[in-house]
């Protein structure tokens, strides 16, 4: 191969890489939303079964601290997650904790609360910090923080089922938010 044939594939890569790179990076940032939904989604499923099966309350917290501890601020935009049981004491019992900036570094969180508190039947129920049992669903929106990738959305109905929807898609996707 002489330095001109080369030279003309070197090009010819350069400029499929140079266009496919926003593809590329709309892709992972999908992948990353998609598992952050899924790793949500996961959270609130184990909190709603430890509920059932404990036969008392049960809580996943959203929270920006370290989830180190069942003791951790609620936050609406919070990367982190703990669920925890009250115990007979007033202090909590840790469950299980997850942080979604390991997986996920891009995504943003904007939930409508920062607890959910399940009952011992897995329905949503008043939770420890004074808010009352939803009686409407709850969304909690994720986005990557350049725009990248297809935004979306968890939805808690207030009967403990949950499900991830498209919050712009057209209503004949199926992926679009009913």
């Amino acid at each position: 191969m002489s330095a001109v044939e080369l030279a003309i594939v070197l090009g010819i890569g350069a400029t499929l890489a140079a266009t496919a790179g926003p593809d590329f990076s709309g892709f992972f940032a999908n992948v990353q939303l998609r598992a952050a939904s899924n790793n949500l989604r996961s959270g609130l499923r184990l909190a709603q079964l430890e509920a059932v099966k404990r036969q008392s309350p049960v809580e996943l917290v959203l929270t920006g601290d370290a989830p180190t501890a069942a003791t951790v601020r609620p936050s609406v935009d919070g990367r982190n997650w703990v669920i925890r049981a009250p115990l007979p004491d007033g202090r909590f019992e840790l469950i299980e904790t997850s942080t979604l900036a390991r997986q996920t570094s891009r995504v943003r969180v904007e939930a409508e609360r920062g607890v959910f508190a399940f009952d011992p039947f897995g329905r949503l129920r008043a939770d420890s910090f004074g808010h009352a049992a939803p009686t409407r669903e709850i969304h909690i929106e994720l986005s990557d923080h350049e725009s990248r990738g297809r935004p979306l959305r968890v939805v808690v109905r207030p009967a403990g089922a949950t499900t991830s929807c498209d919050p712009n898609a057209a209503g004949n996707d199926p992926f679009a938010c009913g």
